[in-house]
């Protein structure tokens, strides 16, 4: 009997001081969660105690200060683009509104019809510039909302295309420019949202007009696993593109920045695209800037 007595007492001794170190090193966790709240450092919790339990504990607690630490810089990050954004977008909106008020003083001084048909004509111009600057700005913002969906219906994404192309005809006609245009007129139908097909492809066919050196070629195909939207345009004489900054917001090519432009065009067409699970590249080829966009028959025609 002795010895279990003994065994009892010695298991007793073992359980109360596995309690003791137990409740320091809670204890000391709860300190260190302390420190990290208060001085918001990237420091982790460290234990003493190598047990199951307690190295479970703090590895949870260090993934939720992990995520903690991540959204905080994310939170931050969107913070200084939102500050960089309405830097530029104050920028972008002053110079056609300081342009509509020196036209509209010049329209109201003067009395010759023929000066004041014109000065009508440019007002109505930076009207619809700036109407579309903010119509990008909208869209930009909504997009930046990930739970944002679009609706999605089965179109022909080939009348889109065509419905698209005729309506830059009166502009390309107005500036004297003639696209060479390659385009297959068979259906195409694909899961898409037509309004937004139709931004992607005005925005791109805008872009061509800004940055181009008024040489452009379309070229549309449909594949037998998906469709392929191709524009090329030349470049302004000196001008670089950075290709792998044009889709970043806010971007504008040296002959952007002489025109009224949100230089969010790109950014908005590739990330509709992305939502309806199209694919949208740039790239330089012989010379002349390609933008491709391209979407499978197998994810968008709801098969």
């Amino acid at each position: 009997m002795e010895w279990l007595c003994v065994l009892a007492v010695f298991a007793l001794v073992i359980v109360s001081v596995k309690y003791v170190l137990y409740r320091r090193q809670i204890k000391d966790i709860c300190r260190q969660m302390e420190f990290l709240l208060k001085e918001n450092t990237n420091k982790r919790i460290q234990t003493d105690l190598r047990s199951k339990e307690i190295l479970k504990l703090a590895d949870k607690v260090n993934a939720m200060a992990d995520r903690h630490e991540k959204e905080r810089i994310s939170i931050r990050k969107k913070e200084r683009q939102l500050k960089e954004a309405l830097t530029n977008i104050s920028h972008d909106i002053r110079t056609p509104l300081t342009s509509l008020k020196g036209f509209f003083e010049l329209y109201t001084q003067e009395r010759d019809e023929g000066k004041k048909e014109y000065y009508r004509r440019v007002i109505w111009e930076r009207t619809e510039e700036l109407t579309l600057m903010l119509e990008e700005l909208f869209t930009y913002t909504k997009l930046q909302n990930e739970t944002y969906e679009l609706l999605l219906e089965q179109q022909d994404f080939t009348k889109l295309v065509l419905d698209s192309l005729f309506s830059f005809y009166e502009q390309w006609k107005e500036e004297g420019v003639s696209p060479k245009l390659r385009v297959e007129e068979s259906p195409a139908m694909i899961l898409c949202n037509d309004i937004a097909v139709k931004r992607i492809l005005a925005n791109v066919l805008r872009n061509a007009m800004v940055h181009g050196d008024g040489t452009i070629e379309i070229v549309y195909r449909v594949l037998p696993r998906g469709i392929l939207f191709q524009c090329y345009n030349g470049c302004m004489e000196g001008e670089e593109v950075e290709v792998e900054r044009v889709f970043e917001r806010f971007y504008k090519g040296d002959s952007a920045r002489r025109e009224t432009s949100s230089g969010l065009g790109l950014s908005i067409a590739r990330e509709l695209a992305r939502r309806m699970d199209g694919k949208m590249e740039a790239k330089m080829e012989k010379g002349r800037f390609l933008v491709e966009i391209g979407f499978d028959f197998e994810k968008r025609t709801g098969v």
